[in-house]
């Protein structure tokens, strides 16, 4: 192919451009001293200078600029690197693919018409003036904007009619851009101002009301010491302190909840009883309803599939943090009832299912309603309502409900109560006549190998669990846990209670080295793993290592007598 050495300069560059299209070489991806010359004919390798000049200055100025043939097709043989830019393309083999490599690809498909027209103008009535359209293009990562387009014919014999079109973003783009620019900073800016509020206000009430119950703690036990040799009065002081350290547990584990869903990938589906489920909430805080005379209702009666897939333990949570808003929130005397119905039927076994959980309480004032689920929001501090909480429970409530796509709403009337309905939607199993009734299980006959490295916590747990009748067996790390498993015979433990986080061996490794042993009876000793960070406490991970429930510490001795009943169950 020869190069015309008096040609007109848009003509060596569509011949350069050709030579290095045929070579498949990018024009900003080499120069003229690297480009072969043996592609070049020796009487055009003067010009080449000036060429690659010409397309260097190209790709360097500010605006998008392209070179396309004038014919049916409207194929692009060149584009500067800010047309790219404009485009959000990193190259131009990104920018042929989006566009098939033809001027018309590049147009948005409605703007056609009126850009067609224009190129007519062009053609035929504005040959020597440079032709102005504006349209729509879609770029790479699928926004679309207005461009002016700042064209012009050349009609020639050599290489063939071209276009060479200027285009940069419309004024009124970049304008309606600088105002949106704006609008998202000042609302970036009042969301941080919000934000700093809302941590101010929460570090103010969560400061109080820890050290509340944290100075009960610390004062009921100077009493108890001080009344060692009256055990009636020790025994009150205790039930103070339990009373306290339970209030402070509940703050801590709504802060480590929100920071977990914060986190969250997504709900882990497994196969689970939804009124099971529910009805473990309720009777978690019918204790807590006692204490103040609530009358306090579960009806899940009406339930058909009962049997859903669903992220068990984020769908007990957010009954929990309803719930215990309720009974909170409502005064000694009163009423919360909770409501678990069949909506609809869809297709597919995908049902709807309704979540009411309603109270006669101190109510929301309509003023808050709009803020009931923001982060560490609440209408009144606990000096003002008397009730001790940090303004996170209902924030897990939502968070929990958008992760599950379903919906949430209250209504509420300041003394009169609220009312809260949630909507979910879960795949259901078809209903079958499995029978439930399984006779109770009586676990005080169990032999446990229990694997904590704390000495405190193994003295008290060791204790406890003796009083309840169980027979302990204590091992320091995960390594003489599973030492232990794999020298005993067949009925020596009947269960494992494993701390996960642990020197030497850890909780999870040493759960699933004990499912590797090669006796089947010690391999399938139940497991019960405990943890202090329930952030760790993943269900995946726990089946992955073969642990048959996971609990978070401090103990509770009902939840595990609960969990070991499920197990012997199975």
């Amino acid at each position: 192919m020869n190069m015309r050495h008096e040609g007109h300069l848009i003509e060596r560059v569509i011949h350069l451009l050709r030579i290095l299209e045929e070579n498949e070489i990018e024009p900003n991806s080499i120069s003229e001293e690297k480009l072969p010359k043996e592609l070049i004919p020796l009487e055009d390798r003067d010009s080449l200078p000036e060429t690659f000049e010409f397309l260097r200055f190209m790709d360097e100025i500010p605006g998008g600029f392209l070179i396309y043939f004038a014919d049916s097709e409207g194929q692009i043989v060149y584009v500067n690197q800010s047309l790219l830019n404009i485009f959000k393309c990193e190259t131009r083999k990104e920018f042929r693919e989006l566009t098939g490599n033809t001027f018309r690809g590049l147009v948005y498909p409605e703007d056609w018409d009126e850009v067609d027209k224009s190129i007519e103008r062009q053609i035929f009535e504005n040959q020597f003036d440079l032709d102005f359209v504006e349209y729509r293009i879609r770029r790479r990562d699928g926004t679309v904007i207005w461009v002016e387009d700042y064209g012009h014919y050349i009609k020639n014999e050599a290489v063939g009619d071209i276009f060479y079109v200027f285009i940069g973003e419309s004024s009124d783009e970049r304008k309606r851009q600088q105002t949106e620019q704006k609008r998202l900073l000042a609302e970036a800016l009042g969301s941080a101002n919000l934000a700093i509020k809302a941590k101010n206000a929460f570090l103010s009430n969560i400061s109080h009301d820890m050290r509340t119950p944290l100075n009960a703690i610390f004062g009921f036990t100077s009493l108890a010491k001080a009344w060692v040799a009256e055990p009636e009065k020790v025994v009150g002081y205790l039930d103070r302190i339990d009373t306290a350290s339970r209030q402070l547990l509940d703050m801590i584990t709504k802060v480590l909840d929100i920071s977990a869903l914060s986190n969250a990938a997504g709900p882990a589906e497994v196969e689970c009883d939804l009124c099971e489920t529910v009805q473990e909430a309720y009777e978690f805080l019918l204790p807590q309803a006692k204490e103040k005379s609530l009358s306090f209702h579960l009806d899940c009666d009406s339930v058909k599939h009962n049997i859903i897939y669903a992220d068990q333990g984020k769908l007990q949570q957010l009954v929990l943090s309803l719930a215990n808003n309720a009974v909170t929130y409502t005064n000694v005397g009163g009423r919360v009832n909770i409501r678990l119905t069949e909506k609809d039927e869809l297709p597919n076994s995908y049902v709807v299912y309704n979540l009411v959980v309603e109270d006669n309480g101190i109510g929301i004032g309509e003023e808050f309603l709009g803020k009931i689920f923001e982060p560490f929001s609440r209408e009144k501090n606990s000096t003002l309502s008397g009730v001790h909480g940090i303004g996170l429970g209902l924030t897990i409530a939502k968070s929990i409900v958008d992760m599950m796509h379903g919906n949430i709403e209250v209504k509420s009337s300041v003394n009169e109560g609220s009312i809260f309905t949630v909507a979910l939607t879960f795949r259901a199993q078809p209903l079958h006549d499995a029978s439930r009734g399984e006779e109770a299980f009586s676990g005080t006959s169990l032999r446990i190998l229990l694997v904590e490295d704390n000495e405190i916590n193994l003295e008290i747990e060791t204790e406890l669990l003796e009083r309840m009748g169980f027979t302990v067996e204590p091992a320091e790390n995960g390594k003489i846990a599973v030492e232990k498993v794999e020298c005993a015979s067949p009925g020596d433990y009947d269960l494992v209670i494993m701390d996960l986080q642990m020197p030497v061996m850890d909780g999870w490794e040493a759960s699933a080295a004990i499912r590797k042993l090669k006796d089947p009876t010690l391999a399938h000793i139940p497991i019960i793993a405990l943890s202090a960070d329930i952030l760790a406490s993943n269900k995946g991970r726990a089946m992955e290592c073969g642990i048959d429930a996971c609990l978070s510490k401090p103990l509770d001795f009902t939840l595990l007598l609960e969990a070991i009943e499920k197990i012997a169950k199975r």
